[in-house]
């Protein structure tokens, strides 16, 4: 596979994580302003940190 088409998926990727994460954070919003339930905050957090996780790799 040639470098600039590894590149490109990266990109694709990257994006696809980056609507992820902030689709994320709108639940999240949702989460804590609407359902009142700790527990399901405290999951959505960790999931959209290792989204960031992710993300950061990517970029790095």
């Amino acid at each position: 596979m040639s470098e600039t088409l590894q590149y490109q998926r990266n990109l694709e990727e990257l994006v696809k994580l980056l609507r992820v994460y902030f689709q994320l954070d709108e639940v999240l919003d949702f989460a804590i302003n609407e359902l009142d339930d700790n527990e399901i905050v405290v999951e959505i957090s960790a999931v959209k940190d290792r989204v960031r996780k992710v993300i950061e790799k990517l970029i790095s």
